[in-house]
């Protein structure tokens, strides 16, 4: 079966190539519902979920002269699905962090005074920028666990790579934040370790 698939896929990808839109909307109709399935285990909301999904099919069709053949298109086609998650990601804010307070508790929102929200505003954003500035394959997997709250196993197929290297990249790319000696706390209060369970 698999092998009829990928033929169909390889006479589709030619012809539309070649330019032909019909043959591209045969291969969007092949791909479209595991993708959206893809999206939606990433997102857990339908909304964005489709948003994405049509977002990276059109993508596809924009780039298809760069489909070289050396993966499958599923795959090809995954590839720009997790970029365009991960670019709304970014684009949205992130999520209020409870910060501790001095005795280590957390304050809540509505006991907190406006500096509060403030100083919980310029947390974000130099988290979001140490983030950033990881390495791509660390930067990934932190913004998955905790931008998206995907479980590691999610992370695995999304990224298409095995578990336990999901939660190598996930222990570095903490301790590099941790490095920089602003962030440990706003993912402490998520209750998050290297070991934790998806």
């Amino acid at each position: 079966m698999k092998s009829t698939e990928a033929a169909d896929d390889h006479e589709l990808i030619h012809r539309a190539q070649a330019g032909d839109g019909s043959a591209f909307q045969s291969l969007a109709d092949l791909h479209a519902e595991p993708l959206f399935r893809c999206a939606l285990t990433l997102a857990r909301d339908r909304q964005l979920a489709e948003d994405v999904a049509q977002e990276t099919l059109l993508e596809a069709w924009r780039s298809l002269g760069r489909f070289d053949g050396r993966c499958r298109f599923s795959t090809w086609l995954y590839g720009i699905l997790r970029h365009r998650f991960l670019k709304a990601i970014r684009r949205a804010s992130l999520p209020c962090v409870e910060l501790p307070s001095d005795d280590g508790s957390s304050l809540p929102h509505s006991l907190s005074d406006p500096s509060g929200e403030l100083q919980r505003a310029d947390d974000a954003h130099r988290v979001r920028q140490a983030v950033a500035a990881l390495p791509a394959e660390h930067r990934d997997v932190i913004e998955l666990r905790f931008f998206a709250d995907a479980s590691l196993d999610d992370i695995a197929a999304a990224l298409d790579i095995p578990l336990g290297t999901v939660k190598s990249r996930l222990h570095n790319g903490l301790e590099k934040l941790r490095q920089q000696k602003l962030s440990v706390n706003l993912f402490a209060t998520h209750g998050e370790s290297p070991t934790r369970q998806p």
